[in-house]
């Protein structure tokens, strides 16, 4: 199990930094490694099919990552209670998926799912952590589907939310604000936006090394550079024009 467990945290390590092909002989041998130790549904095979789902989302394999999605969460609804709040990262994994397709819709369904579930927990520090990473990628949804007024709503209940339980330059707050920037420059709200993603910009640089090799904050980083010098021109365009070789990045931008 200590195995599995080193050998999963790799893989993640792995995807996370945008090297998928290493990432996923790891992610794939962890799971046979945990269904190895079990003979039954159990929870840590959900939770290592559930990181390998994600790793095809980034893949563009997003009928595997259907899959597989849809079978950690059938084996989470066996081995976790039905009101835990974990049940929501195998709702939120299969939400990922359809927007990858762009079945927005079907990803919209998948996220209120996991809205209705956490908004029946007592809120905790672990639910309302939860709620928000579910409310930021219902967030992104919307705002694939081009439905800017409801992205701003979530995203900004997400950011209070992660306000309330997260020190102030955590970098999950900076990651959700610089998306709410976002949302406000393409709703044409330039100064509000300016604001928002200069504070972002003022965060990464304190809580960052220049050697950090995390891809998502780092390329957020760039991201909020290129945001900003946009919002000074006010020329917001579709940042989809801004292509990264990244795949996670290539994600986050559409």
């Amino acid at each position: 199990q200590s195995l599995s467990t080193t050998v999963m945290n790799v893989g993640c390590c792995y995807r996370d930094s945008g090297k998928l092909q290493e990432s996923v002989p790891l992610l794939e041998e962890a799971v046979a490694i945990r269904r190895a130790c079990y003979s039954f549904p159990h929870k840590d095979i959900a939770l290592a099919i559930v990181h390998l789902s994600e790793a095809c989302i980034l893949l563009n394999e997003t009928d595997k990552a259907i899959e597989l999605a849809r079978e950690a969460l059938d084996m989470a609804n066996i081995s976790i209670p039905s009101s835990h709040s974990h049940l929501s990262w195998y709702m939120n994994t299969l939400g990922k998926c359809y927007r990858s397709r762009g079945e927005y819709e079907n990803a919209i369904s998948w996220y209120e799912k996991s809205r209705e579930l956490l908004t029946g927990i007592p809120s905790s520090h672990s639910r309302d952590l939860d709620l928000a990473s579910t409310l930021y990628g219902l967030s992104c949804v919307y705002q694939s589907k081009g439905n800017i007024v409801d992205a701003l709503k979530v995203c900004s209940e997400a950011l209070e939310m992660e306000e309330k339980r997260l020190p102030a330059a955590h970098p999950s707050i900076a990651t959700c604000a610089m998306r709410l920037g976002w949302y406000n420059s393409k709703a044409g709200r330039y100064e509000e936006s300016l604001l928002q993603l200069k504070s972002v910009l003022a965060v990464l640089q304190d809580t960052l090394p220049r050697s950090h090799h995390t891809t998502d904050c780092h390329y957020f980083l760039a991201f909020t550079f290129l945001m900003l010098e946009t919002c000074h021109k006010q020329k917001i365009m579709s940042m989809n024009v801004f292509v990264c070789e990244n795949a996670y990045f290539r994600l986050v931008m559409q």
